[in-house]
């Protein structure tokens, strides 16, 4: 009887989050001539970015931008974009996968 391998969560950097929110804000920023203000959020539920209110159209495709960001750039794996929106904050970025946060 063999046991099931044990899968470990992925490993994803603070540094290599931020960057690819920065990426994605600039990106999507320079495309709608626009500027956006961000916060970095991370949390159980969704990893992205705050954005303010005026910003809410955009919130899909930063969404997608900081998706792809991660996927590719940073060998996080398949991730899902998600937006948030909850008590007026709009938090976007993607899922939360099972992941474990490196400095």
């Amino acid at each position: 009887m063999s046991t099931p391998a044990v899968q470990r969560p992925a490993t994803i950097s603070i540094k290599n989050l931020s960057s690819a929110v920065q990426t994605a804000v600039k990106a999507v920023g320079d495309r709608q001539k626009i500027e956006i203000d961000h916060q970095l959020h991370v949390s159980p539920i969704i990893m992205g970015l705050i954005l303010r209110p005026q910003d809410k159209q955009h919130a899909e495709e930063v969404a997608a931008r900081i998706t792809d960001q991660m996927g590719a750039s940073h060998g996080a794996g398949k991730l899902e974009p998600a937006v948030l929106i909850k008590g007026g904050v709009i938090t976007c970025g993607f899922i939360a996968p099972d992941v474990v946060l490196s400095e």
